[in-house]
C-alpha cells in the first residue's frame, strides 16, 4: 500500500489506471494479478479500483474525493453563530429565527416564517369572464390547471412576504451597529403555511458581538446570543459496524414538543467517508427535533437518471450519554449563493444542508455520539454539549 503525495494529481492517477489496463490487456502477469485482486473483469473501472485500493481507499470515488480535498486552495471557512431568539411577529406572519451562521464573507439567518392566512393572497385574483363558444372550452379545462394557478399564487405570496421582511424587520447589536436583511431564499411546500428561510445579513456580525436583536414594526424584539462551542473528538475511519438496515427500529423516533432549546458551534472537518468530505458547523435543539448544519463535498444527495433522487451515499445516526438513540435524515438545502458562487460550486459539487434528528433531544443529555456511515466505512464524532 502506498500513500498519496501531499498534492496528488488526479490526471496522473487516471493515466496510471489506463496504463495498468493496457498492461493487463497485453497479458502482463503482474498487471493481471493487480486487477484480479479486486475484480474478475479487465476493465478501466477495475484498474481504477485496483489503484485506489493500493493507495488505501475503498473506492475510486473515495480516492478522487481525497485528491480534491488535498488540492483545495483553502480549508472550509471557519464559522460562528448566534441563536436562542424567540418568535417575532411581522406583518406577514410569525418569524422564528433558528440560528444565524457567519463567516468572514457572509452571514445567513436560518429560520421559518408561518404565513398569515395560510399563505393565501389578501385580495382575490380577478378572473376573466368566458362567454359564448369559449364557455364550453372553459368547462373542459382540467381541475389541475386551477390547482396549479392557486399554487403559483401562494408561492408568489410567500416570496412577497419574505421580501417584505427586508423592510419590516430591523437588526441592531450591542454596539449600536445596524444590519439589513438582503436577498436570500425560501423553501417549503407551496400548499402549506410554513416557509423555511435563509436570508443574508449585511454586514457580517463579528465574533465579539454580544447580542443581535431583530425588531418588528410593533416594537417586539427577538435577541440572538453567541453560540457556545461544543468540544468535539473525532474517531478513526473504520468498517461500518451495523448497517442502517440492521439497526433496530426506534419507536420513539416521532415528533414531540417537549425537547429543550439550545445551540452550539462545532467547527470540525471529518475525513472523507466513502468519498464524501463533511464539515460540521452548528447544532441547534428545538422542542420537536434537533438540527445539524453541515457542509458536504461532493454533494450529500445523489440523483440518478432523469433527475430522480438516489440513495444518499452517507447516513447518520446519533446516541446520547443517557442511552437515547436518534435517527438523522436530510432536512433541506440551506445554501444561499450568488450567481457566480452557484456556477463555481456546481463544478466543485459542494452542498450546505441541515440534517434533522428525531426524536427531540433528551434535556438531561450532556454528550452526543454522531456516526456517519457509508457503504464501506464509518466515522464517529463525540460532542460534549454540556448543560442544555
Amino acid at each position: 500500500m502506498s500513500g498519496l503525495p501531499e498534492r496528488p494529481d488526479l490526471d496522473q492517477l487516471r493515466r496510471q489506471a489506463r496504463e495498468l489496463l493496457r498492461a493487463a490487456v497485453d497479458g502482463d502477469p503482474r498487471a493481471v494479478d493487480r486487477l484480479r485482486s479486486v475484480s474478475p473483469h479487465v476493465t478501466l473501472s477495475a484498474a481504477q479500483l485496483a489503484l485506489a485500493r493500493e493507495h488505501g481507499f475503498q473506492s475510486w470515488t473515495a480516492l478522487k474525493a481525497e485528491v480534491a480535498r488535498r488540492r483545495s486552495s483553502a480549508a472550509p471557512a471557519e464559522r460562528w453563530s448566534f441563536g436562542g431568539a424567540a418568535a417575532l411577529p411581522t406583518p406577514d406572519g410569525v418569524l422564528v429565527p433558528e440560528i444565524l451562521i457567519a463567516d468572514a464573507s457572509q452571514a445567513i439567518l436560518h429560520g421559518f416564517l408561518t404565513l398569515s392566512g395560510n399563505g393565501q393572497l389578501t385580495a382575490p385574483v380577478p378572473r376573466r369572464r368566458v362567454t359564448g363558444p369559449g364557455t364550453l372550452l372553459a368547462r373542459l379545462v382540467p381541475r389541475i390547471s386551477r390547482n396549479a394557478r392557486t399554487l403559483r399564487e401562494r408561492r408568489a405570496n410567500a416570496m412577497a412576504a419574505i421580501r417584505s421582511m427586508h423592510t419590516s424587520v430591523t437588526i441592531v447589536d450591542n454596539h449600536g451597529a445596524r444590519y439589513a436583511l438582503r436577498g436570500g431564499r425560501g423553501s417549503g411546500r407551496a400548499e402549506g403555511s410554513v416557509r423555511f428561510l435563509h436570508l443574508r445579513v449585511e454586514p457580517v456580525p463579528g465574533r465579539g458581538t454580544e447580542w443581535i436583536e431583530l425588531r418588528g414594526q410593533d416594537g417586539v424584539a427577538a435577541r440572538l446570543l453567541p453560540s457556545p462551542r461544543a468540544a468535539a473528538r473525532i474517531g478513526q475511519l473504520a468498517p461500518p459496524r451495523v448497517t442502517a438496515a440492521g439497526r433496530p427500529a426506534m419507536p420513539d423516533a416521532v415528533p414531540r414538543a417537549d425537547g429543550t432549546q439550545f445551540y452550539r458551534d462545532i467547527g470540525v472537518a471529518l475525513p472523507a467517508v466513502d468519498g464524501v468530505s463533511i464539515h460540521l458547523d452548528s447544532l441547534i435543539s428545538l422542542p420537536g427535533s434537533w438540527l445539524l448544519y453541515v457542509r458536504a463535498r461532493p454533494r450529500w444527495r445523489n440523483y440518478g437518471p432523469a433527475g430522480r433522487l438516489a440513495e444518499d451515499p452517507v447516513s447518520v445516526h446519533a446516541e446520547d450519554d443517557r442511552g437515547g438513540s436518534y435517527v438523522g435524515s436530510y432536512a433541506r438545502n440551506i445554501g444561499v449563493l450568488t450567481l457566480e458562487e452557484t456556477a463555481r460550486e456546481s463544478l466543485g459539487g459542494r452542498e450546505e444542508l441541515a440534517l434533522e434528528f428525531l426524536p427531540c433531544l433528551d434535556p438531561l443529555a450532556r454528550a452526543i455520539k454522531l456516526t456517519f456511515q457509508g457503504t464501506h466505512e464509518e466515522i464517529t464524532v463525540d460532542l460534549e454539549i454540556g448543560t442544555t
